[in-house]
């Protein structure tokens, strides 16, 4: 009975070192860090702002323009020696003396008149729109085309003996801009009475300069 009882105890005591080995070890792997595939985590990505090239179709501020006035203008209307249809027969120009650029949305208005008789107003050749910014200096032309002789049986309908006055307004006036009165001269600054022969005086197409 002694050796049977001495077996179990030393059996007993193998199972019980076995179990405390195996509690052992299992604190000590929990205690290591756990080890795995690495994980690369991505950089946030940042949204740079669009960057779009400024239109070079106009420079800044010529399309909020305000319209030009009458008054704001300087007007010069020159007699040229154009005789035919193809050759103009005068120019009447507008220079922007100011520091305000101004736009010309359309033709202006001429008229030649004898007091309250006779008159002859311009009509552009062409319905193409326009729109003219006119900066500070800046210089448009509108060449003017009619008839500057009579026809051999014919007569001129204003003639330049009775000195018609010529008056020119811009196109869309403001309420109140009534035009202003220019002087015809010829290409040397003299000044010359106009003489329209036709009904008509029809404007080419204007020339910035």
């Amino acid at each position: 009975m002694t050796r049977r009882t001495a077996a179990v105890s030393a059996i007993s005591l193998v199972v019980a070192l076995a179990v405390a080995g195996c509690g052992g070890g299992s604190d000590h792997v929990a205690a290591q860090p756990t080890t795995g595939p690495s994980r690369t985590t991505a950089p946030p990505t940042t949204t740079e702002p669009s960057q779009t090239p400024a239109s070079p179709s106009a420079p800044a501020g010529a399309s909020r323009a305000a319209a030009c006035r009458t008054e704001q203008l300087r007007w010069k209307l020159t007699r040229l020696a154009g005789t035919s249809d193809k050759a103009p027969a005068a120019m009447l120009s507008a220079t922007n003396p100011g520091t305000t650029p101004c736009a010309l949305d359309g033709n202006p208005d001429l008229n030649v008149y004898v007091g309250k008789g006779p008159s002859v107003s311009s009509e552009p050749k062409t319905t193409t729109p326009i729109r003219l910014v006119l900066n500070h200096g800046h210089e448009v032309e509108f060449p003017l085309f009619y008839e500057t002789s009579a026809s051999p049986r014919g007569s001129c309908f204003i003639p330049a003996d009775d000195d018609p006055r010529i008056d020119v307004r811009v196109p869309h006036p403001a309420s109140g801009d009534y035009g202003t009165f220019v002087e015809m001269s010829d290409v040397h600054g003299r000044h010359v009475r106009a003489q329209v022969c036709g009904i008509t005086i029809h404007l080419g197409s204007p020339r910035s300069r």
